[in-house]
């Protein structure tokens, strides 16, 4: 039977009070399918966890474009409304990732101010990871680490530690903080919090019980640590360079170099990465220093060299070491001259090896040999800083200044590294022997802050500088700071 006739019939035979007696339950049919739609798709705590989910699924697929767009959609839900009052900042934030990898930092840092406030007081908006964010950013991208930037870093990780205590990255960044300040029972402390989280701080704590003078902590926390980073490569379907430092940094803390130098090279191997003959290098470096300090034979302490030199002929400490072990005479200070000769005549590049002889020359007070070096030293590897400001300072404080190419030579080097405070010196006491007094003064203040252990010869230059440009009291206040005077002007580290 057709629809139609179906119809037909059910009209013919239809029952009128029936009809009129049904309305009602099909009305209250609809009325509860259309709650229920309602209620399963359109009500605000629905669609905004769809806007949350698109937004989570884009932005782990990189595409910020997507993720902006539902941001503002979850934004407008949520904003002023109670029940949502814990998403907001999250979704603020997360619009501030967005706006910064679609090339906007500008709006994005308005969005992050207001999520990780810098004041102490308490916000409605203050959000942890945001805390965090900027506590990274501030850590690792700012090349100064002056007071005022630690003491801010210190803020934003102490915040969102607060105000989310199971933050372990924001307990192990505060660890590290106070570490670098032998602040231990506060390192320790938070350290303790993000050990059961993240294996990276098994070492932190390690370092944490050196510095308290506790070696059986120090052997307990170390044995983790390299447990952790075995068991990390060991997992890992690629060479993890981080966990490889890490593995090393727990042998060289044993002073089981040897071990360290093997997991580089294992490392090497497998990833063929240049950086590692480097570190194997500077493991060498530590050995040789650690066998100097136990007084061991000057043979095993030329064996080491060699070892090291022999993966990175270039390291400054081993080459350091050769050429004073060279001049020392003996039948190993024979067999260090040779090599040193060798790699003379080798015909190699190799710039840091007349740096070294021209660091050993001045240790004579040959100032002519020195400069001989340095000038060798600079035209076989001008990119290295250290050789660079060292030619520099040959150049414009030897026994025949040439102050127009010492300042070209230092002026290079900052172009590529623009904040070398030993570099900055450098040229600020370059524009004192030129006269520039303001330029100096400019330069000389920037390095200041972060040459430690030179202070002193730093504010006689400032004071030399005031007097130049005819401020008396200034001049004072830096000779007062000057006092005891005496110490040598820095090379770079």
């Amino acid at each position: 039977m057709s629809v139609k006739k179906s119809m037909s019939v059910w009209w013919e035979s239809r029952h009128i009070p029936w009809l009129l007696w049904g309305i009602p339950a099909l009305l209250s049919l609809l009325m509860f399918l259309a709650l229920y739609i309602y209620r399963t798709e359109w009500n605000p705590l629905t669609v905004h966890d769809r806007y949350a989910s698109v937004k989570k699924t884009a932005m782990a697929q990189g595409d910020y474009r997507t993720a902006r767009i539902a941001c503002e959609r979850a934004l407008e839900i949520t904003r002023g409304d109670a029940y949502f009052k814990g998403r907001y900042p999250e979704h603020l934030f997360d619009l501030a990732v967005c706006l910064i990898n679609l090339g906007r930092p500008t709006d994005a840092r308005h969005l992050i101010n207001t999520v990780a406030p810098f004041d102490t007081a308490e916000s409605d908006y203050s959000y942890p990871p945001a805390h965090l964010y900027m506590a990274k950013v501030k850590w690792l991208e700012t090349k100064e680490r002056t007071p005022e930037l630690i003491a801010q870093v210190e803020r934003h990780l102490l915040r969102a530690a607060t105000d989310s205590p199971e933050m372990a990255e924001a307990h192990q960044m505060l660890g590290e903080l106070y570490l670098s300040r032998k602040d231990w029972e506060k390192a320790k402390l938070h350290l303790l919090k993000a050990a059961d989280q993240r294996g990276d701080a098994y070492l932190l704590l390690a370092l944490v019980s050196q510095g308290t003078g506790d070696p059986e902590g120090m052997r307990q926390w170390n044995g983790r640590a390299q447990q952790y980073y075995l068991q990390r490569l060991g997992a890992a379907s690629k060479e993890d360079t981080g966990m490889r430092m890490g593995l090393a940094r727990t042998y060289l803390l044993a002073e089981d170099f040897e071990k360290a130098a093997d997991s580089f090279l294992v490392g090497y191997k497998r990833s063929g990465e240049p950086a590692y003959t480097a570190a194997i290098g500077a493991v060498y470096a530590s050995w040789v220093e650690s066998l100097k300090r136990k007084k061991a034979p000057a043979g095993e302490v030329l064996k080491r060299i060699s070892q090291g030199l022999a993966f990175d002929n270039r390291n400054e400490t081993l080459l350091m070491e050769l050429v004073r072990l060279s001049r020392q005479g003996g039948e190993t200070g024979e067999e260090a001259a040779k090599a040193v000769q060798s790699m003379l005549t080798a015909g190699a590049s190799n710039g840091m090896l007349h740096f070294v002889l021209g660091v050993a020359s001045l240790e004579k007070n040959d100032e002519a040999g020195a400069a001989a070096q340095f000038d060798l030293a600079f035209k076989e590897s001008p990119e290295l800083p250290q050789i660079a400001n060292n030619f520099a300072m040959a150049l414009a404080f030897g026994t025949n200044p040439d102050l127009k190419r010492a300042l070209t030579v230092v002026e290079q080097l900052l172009v590529r590294y623009p904040n070398l405070p030993a570099a900055l010196d450098t040229r600020g006491r370059i524009h004192l022997r030129l006269g520039d007094f303001s330029a100096a003064v400019v330069d000389l203040n920037a390095a200041l802050p972060n040459l430690a252990g030179y202070e002193i010869s730093i504010h006689t230059a400032l004071a030399e500088a005031y007097d130049g440009l005819k401020l008396p009291e200034l001049a004072r206040q830096h000779r007062e700071l000057a006092k005891p005077k005496g110490q040598a002007v820095p090379a770079v580290p």
